[in-house]
């Protein structure tokens, strides 16, 4: 594999990430020197500090594009990793996958910043997304999955990505499957906005035995 121009995932998002504004359509370029946005930043740190990472958000605030750019960079670049995204139902955890996400990211990462970039494929549509994202150069793989108690069970997964968690009907079940995972040593980030009663509130405030 040819050596990566990105010394770390913040230089990656920094230099390569671009994003579409979804109310404008204009795209951008990640706004790493915006100070509107300085909490990127940090959000990036707390992801490598901590194994598991729960993220109240509003929306239209760039977490999920930050996420799914992180997932990108894993598979890119470290080997044989197993990442997961997961929603609601499999079309939406696609749907972060494909051209409006993670396909539109890495189909505007330039080669005047990347050259010579890996080859990444994006396989089995699903809705408006795809269910696998996979680079043969490190072995690693991405996949979408809807929530549940059986989606994640039978594996030990490197990073999983919970999008709108606290609005799954399923949340209990979801992490209950996740334990395989939080005891492998593997990263759990759940991002939503999380309103109390919400089991991802309860989660967050230490509510759950």
């Amino acid at each position: 594999m040819t050596p990566s121009p990105f010394p770390d995932a913040w230089d990656w998002l920094c230099r390569a990430v671009w994003t579409r504004d979804e109310a404008s359509g204009e795209i951008r370029q990640f706004p790493a020197a915006d100070e509107r946005y300085a909490y990127l930043r940090p959000l990036v740190d707390a992801w490598q500090a901590h194994r598991i990472l729960f993220v109240d958000k509003a929306r239209r605030m760039l977490v999920t594009w930050l996420f799914v750019a992180l997932w990108l960079y894993d598979v890119t670049h470290v080997p044989q990793h197993a990442d997961y995204v997961i929603s609601k139902k499999l079309e939406d955890a696609a749907y972060l996958l494909g051209a409006e996400r993670m396909q539109f990211i890495w189909d505007h990462v330039s080669a005047q910043v990347w050259p010579n970039k890996p080859e990444v494929q994006f396989r089995n549509r699903s809705g408006r997304g795809w269910e696998i994202v996979e680079c043969p150069a490190t072995g690693s793989i991405i996949q979408a999955v809807a929530q549940g108690a059986d989606q994640l069970r039978q594996y030990t997964a490197s990073n999983v990505f919970i999008d709108e968690f606290a609005f799954q009907d399923r949340q209990a079940e979801t992490w209950t499957a996740l334990q395989p995972t939080i005891l492998g040593g593997g990263h759990i980030v759940a991002v939503s906005t999380a309103n109390l009663g919400a089991y991802m509130w309860d989660l967050m405030n230490d509510q759950v035995e």
